[in-house]
């Protein structure tokens, strides 16, 4: 049968394949294969999962394949996705069906895997061969593993093929996601309450029959498990009336609510600041024009950017159209829920990793079903399959967790004025802190400013204060974890039933464990970093693989027993804390705290109610909290993210640094910083203390054009990953060798692109990776992006033989 007597299918595969596929559509299917289903499909001698992305037709006399299966009765996305998939998997090089998989909630796409089975030949081959013999080994595992994937290299198992001692097939994994169903028990038809209670239909012996027939009766139809609550003999009374014809159950979908406890949540003020009410007014006027925009928001913290943003959301609202809220940690998705659930209701959802896989599929078809018209979460909620998008919010818009850094590596606030600009909606990014880049825009009149430069009520920003942590001249020790000054300051805030946050970017107890005698640090064996000491589990743990030891050893180096603890974590602080300051209740948010689902709301909601005096926290209590009792914020080390081999080291500092003074003063009482530090003359350190983002920015716009940085270049940085050392080193060599092949045959535009290195990463191996690094910049991304297509596909064959990995990092915002 030819493709002119069927229409098609446009596809894209969820395999690393670039480009997409066209499929036919057989008749019996024709009525279901809409734009957004995800269909199986045969692919090289298998089914994969795939997605519809157009119906098309196809006019030559080649024979296609046709689609096996259609597997969602409503689409998953809507057509005007479509575009914007296509976009990221071009911009960021990565295959548009991985890109549509990794937007989809996890448990939706089934996997291929291969399986054996012994024939009679590898039984007997099994009983004679020497235990010691890898065929043996393999051959038993395969018994004692019936119908399990094959472990990797499957290239191993295939000799046992060809002997004809195993049977090799390939299956596909069912998905593990879908509606939650659960029993539900409703009246039958013709039936009337009147007359049950009136014995027409049997006896009513139970005391409390009466009460179960009506609430059944009343609430049309209730779930089996909520009678099982409300009656002790709920179960007999359901199946009794079922028997008798008067009941009837069965199965429907429910819906899993992920929503936390709010946190605090503020009431809608009467009036408006004069400051929130330009900023409105101009976000309405674009809003009312249906038409693409980017606003930057700039307001410093507590100035009441929240407020804006909620007044924008009901105006979009009442023009009929949606809009995505993304913050960028899970927990602050917790607080901010609180804030718009507490106003907006169930025109709420919220979608981010943080929710299991069951929660991620209800929130995303509740979503794509037009459930919903506010969507809040964490970068992921960028791809929330809104029909009538009309508003994205990027708010706190600096900061780097908006980078993903699995692939597809995106940058979730540049690709939301992407999909803004495909929709024609209009984008917010909202900062006190604004990203150089972002900045740089509204200068040169891509976005437009919107300036809040005072707090709410004319408060005052918070006075800061600088500590000198050097020790004075003629000491060897310095001041230890607090200084004399922030110890005082503590101490005092406490004494006036006021809270307190510190803030240290580095959990754990001791950051390393060092040895007495050759002077080196414990290191992970899989990765080239210092090992951490937590005290949970009086255990050394990397924070890259998860490596753990105890502490009882020897130093790997020189075999002496004795090692010593050095340097101080989150776990430490919390600690010293206590003892410092028996009667104050101090809590600890960090990773390790935080790592049960809902903790860190629990934590939030404590502090909110004053349960918590001190609370010691990473960078996820930096962000855009208010907490009016907080008048005392302590910055314990401010020179750790300083001392990163990254050209945003400087703007990270001055960004963590006001984010984190912000969160002083918010309420009545002035609030007071006291940043500790062993580098008080840093350009980033002192312009935080000064509040003065523009003194910041002009040293760092300067120090970025004079050496080619974004945003005065577009950057690539192609990392390279393999288990040999040598192997790595050589791939990384060679793949230079062919960047500056291909651009010696550019002889006009070639000049345009910079390659530095190659040269070893900063952390030369992780998760027994080695890694090395290269480098390019571009006035062009195009140019760029040109160069890295026609890399990646010389170098493919030349590094699946090596062994080697290459990843391919657009706009990378970790350079380590």
């Amino acid at each position: 049968m030819t493709s002119k007597d069927l229409s098609c299918l446009r596809i894209a595969v969820a395999l690393h394949v670039k480009n997409t596929f066209t499929y036919a559509v057989p008749e019996s299917l024709k009525s279901g294969a809409r734009i957004g289903c995800r269909v199986l499909v045969p692919f090289n001698n298998r089914k994969v999962t795939g997605y519809i992305l157009e119906k098309t037709s196809q006019n030559n006399d080649c024979v296609l394949k046709e689609i096996s299966a259609i597997l969602d009765q409503e689409p998953l996305f809507h057509e005007q996705m479509v575009p914007f998939f296509e976009w990221m998997a071009k911009y960021y090089i990565y295959p548009i069906g991985r890109v549509i998989q990794s937007a989809l909630p996890g448990g939706l796409n089934m996997k291929f895997y291969k399986t054996a089975s012994l024939t009679e030949k590898g039984l007997e081959a099994l009983s004679r061969l020497p235990s010691h013999y890898e065929d043996t080994k393999l051959l038993a595992w395969i018994k004692e593993h019936p119908g399990k994937g094959l472990p990797r290299p499957l290239s191993r198992f295939d000799p046992l093929q060809r002997k004809g001692w195993v049977i090799i097939k390939g299956r596909n994994t069912k998905a593990r996601t879908g509606p939650l169903m659960r029993r539900f028990v409703r009246f039958q038809e013709g039936f009337d309450l009147q007359s049950v209670l009136e014995g027409k239909s049997g006896p009513l012996r139970a005391g409390n029959e009466v009460q179960f027939l009506k609430t059944v009766f009343s609430n049309n139809t209730i779930l089996l498990r909520d009678l099982t609550e409300k009656f002790a003999n709920g179960s007999y009374l359901a199946n009794k009336w079922i028997e008798r014809g008067v009941l009837k159950s069965g199965e429907m979908a429910v819906y899993r609510n992920p929503a936390g406890e709010f946190v605090s949540p503020s009431p809608v003020p009467v009036e408006l600041y004069e400051q929130q009410k330009i900023s409105l007014s101009h976000l309405k006027k674009c809003l009312n024009k249906g038409a693409f925009s980017t606003s930057l928001l700039f307001g410093v913290t507590g100035s009441g950017k929240t407020e804006v943003y909620y007044r924008a959301i009901e105006h979009v609202f009442s023009a009929g159209r949606q809009a995505i809220l993304m913050v960028p940690e899970i927990a602050l998705t917790v607080y901010m829920e609180g804030f718009f659930r507490s106003r907006l209701g169930d025109r709420v959802a919220i979608y981010h990793s943080g929710l299991s896989r069951g929660e991620r599929h209800d929130q995303w078809m509740k979503i794509a079903g037009g459930d919903a018209d506010l969507v809040i979460g964490a970068r992921s909620a960028l791809f929330a399959p809104l029909p009538r998008l009309g508003l994205i919010i990027v708010d706190e818009e600096h900061d780097s967790a908006y980078k993903q850094e699995a692939n597809p590596r995106y940058q979730a606030r540049d690709a939301a004025v992407v999909r803004a600009k495909m929709e024609k909606a209009l984008v917010i990014l909202g900062s006190g802190t604004p990203s150089v880049q972002s900045y740089q825009n509204s200068i040169r009149g891509k976005y437009h400013l919107l300036s809040m430069p005072e707090r709410v009520e004319k408060r005052a920003l918070p006075d800061v204060e600088i500590i000198d942590m050097k020790p004075p001249e003629g000491r060897r020790s310095g001041k230890g974890i607090f200084s004399p000054e922030l110890r005082k300051a503590i101490d005092q805030n406490l004494a006036a039933g006021n809270q307190t946050l510190l803030f240290l970017n580095r959990r754990g107890f001791h950051r390393l464990y060092i040895c007495r005698s050759c002077g080196r640090p414990v290191s992970c064996p899989n990765c080239d970093v210092a090992l951490t000491y937590h005290l949970d589990g009086d255990r050394l743990i990397c924070h890259y693989c998860g490596f753990y030891s105890g502490t009882d050893m020897k130093c790997p180096s020189c075999r002496y027993a004795r090692l010593r603890p050095y340097g101080f974590g989150t776990e430490k602080l919390e600690q010293d804390l206590s003892k410092l300051f028996p009667n104050a209740r101090v809590a600890r948010m960090d990773a390790d705290s935080t790592r049960r689902k809902g903790q860190a709301s629990k934590i939030l909601m404590k502090f909110s109610e004053h349960e918590i005096d001190i609370l010691v926290g990473t960078q996820m209590i930096t962000k855009g909290y208010h907490f009016p009792m907080v008048t005392l914020v302590g910055v314990v080390a401010a020179d750790l993210s300083l001392g990163f081999p990254d050209f945003r080291a400087g703007e990270r500092t001055f960004q963590i640094l006001a984010q984190v003074a912000g969160r002083a003063g918010r309420g009545m009482l002035r609030g007071r910083v006291i940043v500790q530090t062993f580098n008080p003359e840093h350009y980033a350190i002192g312009a935080a203390t000064k509040h003065n983002f523009k003194l910041f920015f002009e040293k760092e716009r300067e120090l970025r054009d004079q050496l080619g940085y974004p945003p005065f270049s577009h950057l690539a940085v192609l990392r390279l990953k393999g288990n040999s050392e040598t192997k790595t080193s050589e791939a990384a060599h060679y793949l230079t060798r062919n960047i500056k092949e291909i651009l010696s045959k550019w002889p006009k535009r070639g000049k345009e692109l910079q390659v530095l290195g190659p040269v070893e990463a900063p952390i030369s191996r992780i998760k027994g990776k080695f890694r090395w690094q290269i480098l390019i910049k571009s006035k062009s991304v195009s140019l760029l992006q040109h160069l890295l297509n026609e890399v990646e596909n010389r170098s493919r064959r030349f590094l699946q033989s090596s062994g080697v990995h290459l990843v391919l990092d657009i706009d990378p915002y970790q350079m380590i």
